[in-house]
């Protein structure tokens, strides 16, 4: 989450990777955008970390969450895939 109402939360990503780059831990940036804001919103008994009984909504990513090359692989919500990547997508192909 942000407190900042331009920053889409698409990039919070990119904003936890900027904090790295300046210094921040890698795992605690990582923290800062998944169970750090489900904590302040009291939802980390059920998202925020990989745990058994959780919802189990998960981005499955080709290189570490905060490289900024790393690709989606897979998303799933409530243990279902909803979305696996494509081969075609790398080559611009719908």
């Amino acid at each position: 989450m942000t407190d900042h109402g331009v920053i889409p939360i698409q990039y919070l990503p990119l904003c936890a990777a900027l904090a790295a780059k300046h210094g921040m831990d890698e795992m605690e940036a990582l923290k800062a955008i998944t169970i750090n804001p489900a904590k302040i919103l009291k939802i980390d008994d059920r998202v925020g970390s990989l745990e058994v009984g959780k919802d189990a909504d998960i981005v499955v990513l080709d290189r570490f969450p905060l490289d900024i090359m790393s690709k989606t692989q897979y998303v799933l919500i409530e243990g279902k895939v909803v979305y696996k990547e494509s081969k075609k997508h790398h080559l611009g192909v719908s």
